[in-house]
């Protein structure tokens, strides 16, 4: 097994618990769980993307991966290859959907939102607890599986369920469209 062969297998495996995990009652496997599998699969889907296509320049060991896809996949090339007609509409698709992929890649506690200075010190993430200032400005811990993760109903709809189907794809049509 080569090294992209082997992030591509376990971000399939990845994903299929995110999808278990999404289709759960929120009372029973609160946002933070599938958003965690879901984040961790589009890093290593992303890595072995790059790792394939030979990208210069990029560190397998940063979590900043996902939202690199639109750049590095606005090809006509590929847009054909995961069933794209229209490269121009394929091309609008990767613009809109650019802040889900980052939205994704800040669920990543060393990511997080950003901020001056970056990371998610002061910001929610889908693994560890963080501490933030509240509405009364007063400092207090925050808990992934308590917190209210809006990507999560955003994920089943418009074009953040269209990131979830692009994804699909890409793992579904891996060899086809990058071997």
């Amino acid at each position: 097994m080569t090294e992209h062969e082997a992030y591509l297998r376990q971000a399939r495996s990845d994903f299929g618990v995110f999808q278990l995990l999404l289709e759960q009652d929120r009372d029973m496997v609160p946002a933070c769980h599938p958003l965690h599998y879901l984040q961790m699969s589009t890093e290593k889907l992303a890595k072995a993307i790059a790792i394939v296509s030979e990208v210069s320049g990029f560190d397998r060991y940063s979590h900043v991966a996902f939202s690199l896809l639109p750049g590095l996949l606005s090809r006509a090339d590929v847009s054909r290859k995961l069933g794209w007609k229209d490269f121009r509409a394929y091309q609008a698709f990767l613009k809109r959907a650019a802040p889900t992929f980052r939205a994704v890649d800040e669920l990543n506690p060393s990511v997080g939102p950003r901020r001056p200075g970056g990371g998610s010190k002061e910001g929610p993430n889908a693994e560890y607890p963080w501490e933030a200032r509240d509405d009364t400005t007063k400092l207090r811990w925050y808990v992934p599986a308590d917190y209210p993760f809006r990507l999560i109903e955003q994920l089943r709809s418009g074009d953040a369920a269209q990131v979830i189907q692009f994804v699909n794809g890409l793992l579904d049509r891996f060899e086809a469209v990058f071997v």
